[in-house]
């Protein structure tokens, strides 16, 4: 079966790249993805604003990899990540080293283990069913991280797969003295695939949530975050159309998030593809409610399986809440629309994978 979740040597959607060198079963890898983009609201006063930023769908990174087989039918495998802003060459992910992925794994007729700072089961499945995958580029990949965590750190994660069913379970140690239960979290998920169709849903609790999500919630709130989703994609000749829904719930902080999404990706020619998505949120936060519409097309012109140029057009509206949200001081990501209600984005890049 063919999907992120189960292969835990992917980046990230449509970002798996071509290998480097390899010795001894050792590859270096890496991405590197760069775009001008032209966006409006990019201040109190509604100015617009012209910068060369990290790419749409993917992050820039570079990373190395490998496995040994240990007999049985066994092997051992890990990955290291490190992601890095192509602008400037500077660190992501707070300047961690390996920030973007740090793990070491199992694999065998067991199922696989994989231990260490990886993505979650919530991203893994929920990123599957939005034409985007939760865009690189924030205010159209805002759920990924905000509601799904994205990546946790200290993280253990099983996948075992019943003809044609695969079923997860993902640990995350809080590493708090005197409370196992305190910054920890618990997932579990399950995917099915027949033919051209693959559903999946999945359930995911963290305790302690406070930055996670947008970093709206202060550390006086820290809240129990209770997200469950489920989606589904259908393959055709040309197309592959995405469907999905996201739950989202902070218990203390009193945030809840209804998302329903749509989308497809379309090959006009062998080297063109149309990718395509809309995603509509109500927010609801002490009693008062807010809508979201986030909207965002894009064609990518591939010259190689390596080397890619694309432009893409994002639009989105809020209200309510949602705007008081997107344009707090603490708002964690470049999506803040410091209090305006819409934002229009464009974008031309180029991707090359090494």
């Amino acid at each position: 079966m063919q999907k992120r979740l189960i292969a835990l040597l992917a980046l990230s959607a449509g970002s798996v790249p071509a290998l480097a060198q390899t010795s001894g079963g050792i590859t270096l890898y890496g991405l590197l993805d760069t775009t001008i983009r032209y966006s409006t609201n990019e201040d109190a006063a509604g100015h617009s604003r012209v910068q060369m930023t990290d790419g749409v769908l993917t992050g820039s990174r570079w990373g190395v990899r490998g496995s040994e087989d240990i007999g049985g039918g066994n092997k051992a495998w890990f990955v290291l990540e490190s992601g890095f802003s192509p602008d400037t060459g500077t660190s992501q992910q707070s300047g961690r080293l390996f920030g973007r992925t740090a793990v070491v794994g199992l694999d065998g007729n067991y199922g696989k283990l994989a231990l260490g700072r990886q993505y979650t089961l919530a991203h893994e499945v929920l990123s599957s069913y939005e034409a985007m995958a939760f865009a690189n580029n924030s205010i159209v990949g805002y759920q990924g991280g905000n509601y799904t965590g994205l990546r946790y750190d200290n993280t253990v994660k099983y996948i075992k797969d019943f003809n044609g069913l695969q079923a997860a379970a993902a640990y995350t140690f809080g590493e708090v003295p005197g409370s196992i239960k305190s910054g920890s979290a618990a997932a579990g998920s399950l995917v099915y695939s027949s033919g051209p169709l693959e559903i999946g849903a999945v359930y995911q609790q963290t305790q302690n949530v406070t930055s996670a999500f947008f970093g709206a919630v202060p550390a006086a709130q820290a809240s129990k975050q209770t997200v469950w989703g489920l989606g589904g994609t259908w393959k055709a000749a040309r197309a592959q159309y995405y469907l999905g829904y996201t739950n989202n719930r902070l218990d203390v902080a009193d945030y809840r998030n209804n998302v329903g999404y749509v989308g497809t990706r379309f090959s006009i020619t062998d080297a063109l593809v149309f990718i395509g998505t809309l995603q509509y949120d109500w927010l609801r936060h002490a009693g008062q409610g807010g809508k979201r519409l986030t909207t965002a097309g894009m064609l990518d012109y591939n010259f190689s399986k390596r080397t890619d140029v694309y432009v893409e057009v994002d639009y989105t509206h809020l209200q309510g809440q949602w705007i008081a949200l997107n344009s707090s001081p603490a708002f964690a990501n470049s999506g803040n629309t410091y209090g305006n209600a819409s934002r229009l984005g464009v974008m031309a890049g180029v991707r090359h994978k090494f």
